[in-house]
């Protein structure tokens, strides 16, 4: 991404609060303000393209050194939007307070810097800024009041800078353990055999998640929880996953100040990760309140609704997917390859290989296997699937089933062997995925009706059979293949 586009990518992202505080701002400075007038040009573009913005402006002042003025342009924005940062959000308010203390030691006023320190701590601890707070302190401990005894304030200065020091590494160790899972997760997807879940709790049974007492704050109680989260959710444990998420909520709810104004807005990540919590559960009713709860969270915080576009439409399309309305979740579709679209810089990675991956499912539940087979092939060259292994193993066992469905037998021979050495390769080739292979490679020397039958009779008693397994059952959260075996039953 070049500066062209980012230039307009920031501008186009500024709310009316911000676009207004910027050009109040701007009036107020002296000098030429050749900058004013290509911000406001490009604030009325939907899309850009530099050659065709210049012809359609040419003869403008600010088409003159053109490449400075942008970078002018994105200089004062940024500038704008920090300052602006400063006065709505919990780090930009301690920013400030920290800065005031300094300009009042910096002036001798000793007794105001004192003040404004105990200010500045209470709103640190009140937010759980330990970091802040540890600098808070260093500052305290630069000049001490005469009427206190300087061992003794200098004695309580460090026990309180270790306690806040050592809440803020506990958070940073629950951080890291949630990080070793999602890596964990990444790579293998949900737990298919003995070694996975041992793996899975040997992390969650040792150092910080040992026991709960060690989570002596706010923000740590979340980040315990986060960690159990991610590790049942893991191993399908759903029950479990589903509490801990709702325990995450509370906290962040019950006591808000701590989770205020990070990149990541709590409450509303919370309730996305519920509402899929709810549909892995088949809930479908839950999930629908809380992707209504989340839609009240998102107008209240002031969250970008093009952000929340993503969530509803994918969201939805997996709640009728889990009703069987096939007709209302094929009708998402084009709405979401547009989102695709739309968002193709702005989507986390993980979003952007699930959208794809359910409209694949979608096309195969629509019994739709021309188009399945293009929303596969969408995936199966998108660059970063191997970021998502448990996709992309579980799409190349779909892809033989669309092409069996195609009938492209010929093709299916090559597929099966490629699959089969890839799956083995990647260690991903359980119980499940060999009966598949198996039965594909099998179908092809059928040649009647009944025998096709009968074929797929067998594997809807074998598939149940490992339906009930405590590993393989996990298979048949990424796709139901004996919904799709006793679809072809006579």
């Amino acid at each position: 991404m070049t500066l062209n586009s980012d230039l307009f990518i920031l501008i186009k992202s500024m709310d009316k609060n911000e676009r207004r505080y910027f050009k109040l701002n701007s009036e107020l400075q002296k000098g030429n303000k050749t900058y004013i007038e290509l911000f406001t040009q490009l604030s009325k573009e939907s899309t850009y393209n530099e050659k065709l913005f210049k012809e359609k402006h040419k003869g403008k002042r600010f088409i003159k050194n053109f490449a400075y003025n942008k970078n002018h342009l994105y200089t004062l924005l940024i500038r704008s939007l920090t300052n602006y940062s400063h006065t709505s959000t919990a780090d930009g308010k301690m920013h400030a307070m920290i800065a005031e203390c300094w300009i009042l030691f910096n002036k001798a006023m000793y007794q105001r810097y004192f003040r404004a320190l105990a200010r500045a701590k209470k709103f640190a601890y009140r937010h759980e800024k330990f970091g802040y707070l540890l600098q808070i302190l260093d500052m305290e401990r630069i000049i001490i009041p005469k009427r206190l005894l300087q061992k003794i304030k200098a004695d309580e200065i460090l026990t309180e800078a270790k306690d806040a020091a050592g809440k803020m590494m506990r958070i940073f160790e629950y951080g890291r353990t949630a990080s070793m899972l999602l890596n964990n997760f990444r790579y293998f997807g949900l737990s298919r055999d003995e070694s996975q879940t041992e793996e899975l709790e040997r992390i969650t049974a040792a150092g910080i998640m040992s026991d709960i007492k060690n989570a002596d704050s706010t923000r740590a109680m979340e980040a315990y929880y986060r960690v159990q989260e991610i590790s049942s959710g893991m191993k399908a444990d759903n029950e479990i996953k589903h509490s801990a998420l709702k325990k995450r909520y509370e906290i962040v709810t019950s006591n808000p100040h701590p989770f205020k104004d990070y990149i990541l807005n709590y409450p509303i990540n919370i309730l996305y990760a519920l509402t899929e919590c709810c549909l892995a559960l088949n809930r479908t009713n839950e999930a629908e309140s809380y992707l209504d709860k989340l839609y009240s969270e998102v107008k209240n915080e002031k969250f970008s609704l093009e952000d929340f576009e993503i969530f509803r439409e994918y969201l939805y399309l997996r709640i009728h997917l889990k009703k069987g309305e096939i007709d209302k979740a094929v009708k998402l579709i084009p709405r979401l390859e547009g989102i695709l679209m739309k968002y193709k810089d702005k989507l986390q990675i993980d979003t952007e290989l699930s959208i794809l991956y359910h409209i694949t499912i979608c096309r195969i539940e629509e019994k739709n296997f021309s188009k399945a087979l293009i929303a596969a092939n969408n995936l199966l060259s998108h660059p970063l699937l191997s970021k998502r292994s448990d996709y992309e193993s579980y799409i190349q066992v779909l892809n033989l089933v669309i092409h069996f469905e195609l009938k492209n037998y010929e093709l299916l021979r090559h597929l099966l062997v490629r699959t089969y050495r890839y799956l083995c390769k990647h260690e991903k080739l359980f119980k499940t995925e060999q009966l598949i292979i198996e039965f594909i490679r099998k179908l092809q020397k059928v040649k009647t009706d009944d025998d096709l039958n009968f074929n797929f009779r067998t594997l809807s008693k074998k598939l149940n059979r490992l339906r009930n397994d405590k590993y393989e059952k996990n298979a048949f959260e990424y796709f139901d293949l004996l919904k799709w075996v006793n679809s072809r039953l006579v």
